[in-house]
């Protein structure tokens, strides 16, 4: 039976390590993303990831194919930077939309298959944001603790067969983050302030939270359910 991992945001920065990530491993690789796909994926579906009829095609296209799905890592996600005094409400619902409705619709129609595997796991993608108040990203930090308590929940749901947890990053080398980096008066301080702020005194790569994640899907971590991980060098104890 071939080990199979589901990973959505296939197409973004943390989406290709982990697909790569899991690759190596010898994990075949569906990938969802809203963009172009990723070729390292065995298997790639473009389409909004809140969509149910996708996901039904997916969970047939799996169930024909390989009978089973053994990780299910939801990256998916998106950001909004707005003051609340002029706050696009359309913008906050679809942040919860791609943020928080995404893992659930992927999660509600792989649930059978998930089942199905031999020690089945979910990772989904939180943020130190979560935890943290960040100016101007009010509804981004609302998602994440969204994420959390979701997490959490579905990992009672689901135990004993399906392990649920999370992983929150702090700033990460993507395109995402890199984003937000430019859209500050001195991107080069701005970087340089953000970097101190890292007990490692630098921001992680993608590969770095990619094995983390393996890691969390893998029996090396067999014992944990309804967890948060927070993977940030050391950003929340030196802030």
């Amino acid at each position: 039976m071939s080990r199979v991992a589901v990973v959505t945001g296939a197409s973004g920065g943390m989406g290709r390590a982990t697909v790569k990530e899991f690759k190596s491993k010898g994990y075949v690789v569906i990938g969802i993303d809203s963009k172009s796909g990723n070729a390292e994926c065995d298997h790639f579906f473009e389409g909004d990831i809140c969509d149910e009829s996708l996901w039904s095609a997916i969970a047939t296209a799996i169930s024909q194919q390989y009978g089973n799905v053994d990780a299910l890592v939801n990256i998916a996600g998106r950001n909004y930077l707005s003051l609340i005094d002029s706050a696009d409400l359309e913008q906050w619902r679809n942040m919860f939309e791609v943020n928080v409705i995404g893992m659930v619709t992927s999660i509600k129609h792989l649930k059978k298959l998930l089942d199905k595997g031999e020690a089945p796991a979910i990772v989904n993608m939180s943020s130190i944001s979560g935890y943290i108040g960040s100016i101007g990203y009010a509804a981004y930090c609302s998602t994440k603790g969204a994420v959390d308590s979701l997490t959490k929940s579905l990992a009672l749901e689901l135990a004993p067969k399906i392990r649920v947890n999370a992983i929150a990053p702090g700033w990460i080398e993507t395109p995402f983050t890199v984003e937000g980096l430019e859209e500050s008066a001195d991107p080069v301080a701005y970087r340089r302030d953000v970097e101190s702020m890292h007990a490692l005194n630098r921001v992680g790569t993608p590969e770095e939270i990619a094995k983390s994640i393996f890691w969390m899907c893998s029996s090396e971590s067999s014992f944990m359910t309804g967890s948060v991980v927070i993977v940030d060098g050391g950003y929340m104890i030196k802030n």
